[in-house]
C-alpha cells in the first residue's frame, strides 16, 4: 500500500538552504528508520536498486487546502522558527510500521536535516481532503479507480525533473519516459501485466496536448545541485489507441503522487500530481 506523509516543523537554529536540502533529507529518512530497526535501513542503504520511497524537497510555509506545490527556498538562509515540511512516500506495506514507529516514541519530537535540528509539530498520513499530499491507497484500490477511458493526462511536476538516457540527464517531459518510470515503479511493488510493449506504445500513440509554465529549476544541496525542469503538461492518447494502454496509463498517472518521476525522486526530484 502507498502512504504519502506529511511531516511539519521548524528549524531550531538558522540554516543555509544547501544544507537541508538532497542528500540531507535523505540521510534525515534512513536516520528515523535507523533509530527503530538498522536492518532496515541498511538494507535501504546498501542496496543502490531498492527504493521503495520518494522524499520532497524541504519546503517553507503550512500547507493549506489550496496548496499548488513547494516553493523552493531561494534565500540563503532558512531562519530559526520558520514553518517547513517535509512529504515522505512509502512504495511498500513493510516500511510503514517502522517509520511511524519513530514519531508514536514520546522522546522523539525532533528530526535532524545535516547539522541542523528540527522540532516536529505534527505529523500527517490522513486521507481528509483539508491536508494535502496525506493520504494512503492500496493498489488493489487504484488499479480498481483508475478510469478505462479518459484520454487526457495532466501532471504537474512540481519539483526539478529529469531522466537518464544513456549517458546524459534529459531534463524534458517526453511522454515515453515518463510513463516508462511509472511502469517501472509500479512493476516492482505490485505484480500486474502491462502491455508487452507498453513503451512502446506509448510513444506511437501518445501526444502533448497542452504545456504551462514549463521551466528548469534547481534544488541546491550542500555539495550539489539537482536540475530538471518543472510546470504541467497535459499528454493526450490518440483514440486509435488500445483500450488497455489508456486504462494502465491513467492508472500510472494516478500512481505519481506516491511514486515520482524520474532520477533521484530519494533527494526530493520529481515530486508530481496529476490535476483533473
Amino acid at each position: 500500500m502507498p502512504f504519502s506523509i506529511l511531516i511539519q516543523g521548524y528549524p531550531r537554529h538558522d540554516a543555509p538552504v544547501p544544507h537541508v536540502q538532497g542528500p540531507a533529507v535523505q540521510g534525515m529518512f534512513l536516520h528515523l528508520l535507523r533509530e527503530v530497526e538498522p536492518a532496515v535501513c541498511e538494507r535501504l542503504h546498501d542496496d543502490s536498486q531498492y527504493r521503495p520511497y520518494t522524499l520532497s524537497p524541504l519546503g517553507l510555509g503550512e500547507p493549506s487546502a489550496d496548496f499548488q506545490g513547494f516553493r523552493l527556498p531561494r534565500q540563503a538562509d532558512i531562519r530559526a522558527g520558520t514553518p517547513c515540511y517535509v512529504r515522505v512516500t512509502l512504495l511498500e506495506d513493510s516500511l510503514f510500521p517502522t517509520f511511524s514507529t519513530y514519531f508514536l516514541s514520546e522522546n522523539t519530537s525532533t528530526f535532524r536535516l545535516g547539522s541542523t535540528q528540527f522540532t516536529v509539530t505534527a505529523v500527517h498520513c490522513t486521507t481528509e481532503q483539508s491536508m494535502p499530499w496525506s493520504t494512503y491507497e492500496s493498489y488493489v484500490t487504484l488499479i480498481e479507480s483508475a478510469s478505462p477511458r479518459s484520454r487526457k493526462i495532466s501532471l504537474h511536476f512540481l519539483t526539478p525533473t529529469s531522466f537518464r538516457r544513456g549517458d546524459v540527464d534529459f531534463p524534458l517531459p517526453d511522454p515515453r519516459l515518463v510513463f516508462r518510470s511509472y511502469r517501472k515503479r509500479f512493476e516492482e511493488f505490485y505484480q500486474i501485466a502491462f502491455l508487452p510493449d507498453f513503451d512502446e506504445q506509448v510513444e506511437f500513440y501518445t501526444g502533448i496536448h497542452r504545456i504551462d509554465g514549463l521551466r528548469t529549476n534547481l534544488i541546491k544541496t550542500k555539495r550539489v545541485q539537482l536540475g530538471g525542469f518543472t510546470g504541467e503538461v497535459t499528454y493526450i492518447i490518440d483514440k486509435k489507441a488500445p483500450p488497455d494502454l489508456a486504462f494502465q496509463m491513467n492508472l500510472l498517472a494516478d500512481y505519481a503522487l506516491f511514486c515520482g518521476t524520474g532520477r533521484k525522486t530519494t533527494m526530493g526530484m520529481g515530486q508530481t500530481v496529476r490535476r483533473a
